[in-house]
């Protein structure tokens, strides 16, 4: 299960806590993992794993109050994306437009978008039901829509298009 899943763990953990802590992070998860083995479903353990890891970054979070990991990430990428010439500003708009939106749609658009989860598995991934997920993901799409949209002009289509481009840009 770590050599499936363990890369994917910890990406989503540094995105979000950084360096050490990911680390320590990752091998609590699996850590967990170990312990439950016979209750987590054939072909569920990587939502099930993400789950586990949202669970803990929250748990961090609040004992060590820090920023989330990826609004300093977004930050600083926008700052140093000078050299990739017209799609720079493109690319600043989208993260400047996510940075803009609260924790729980930022992280729904994510998990659907960057890191490729269907409705089920994102909807595993942050503890609810499918139809709540997709509930969730339609207003977070809207309020990207509006962000986005007060940021570039362009056809209202492309705006979430740019999230996934540019998600798919970065990987």
């Amino acid at each position: 299960m770590f050599r499936r899943h363990g890369d994917a763990v910890f990406a989503y953990a540094n995105d979000r806590l950084g360096g050490e802590d990911a680390q320590d992070l990752v091998s609590e998860v699996f850590t967990v993992a170990w312990r439950r083995l016979a209750t987590i479903k054939e072909g569920q353990e990587r939502p099930w794993l993400f789950g586990v890891a949202r669970r803990l970054v929250l748990q961090h979070r609040r004992g060590r109050a820090v920023h989330a990991a990826l609004q300093a990430r977004l930050h600083s990428q926008a700052h140093d994306e000078t050299e990739y010439g017209p799609s720079a500003s493109h690319r600043m708009d989208v993260m400047a437009a996510l940075a803009e939106l609260p924790e729980i749609d930022r992280e729904v658009l994510l998990l659907r978008y960057w890191y490729d989860f269907n409705g089920r598995e994102s909807a595993k991934v942050l503890g609810c039901t499918a139809a709540t997920f997709a509930v969730r993901l339609h207003r977070a799409r809207r309020r990207f829509e509006d962000v986005y949209g007060r940021r570039r002009e362009g056809p209202k289509l492309s705006r979430l298009g740019s999230l996934t481009a540019y998600a798919r840009g970065l990987e």
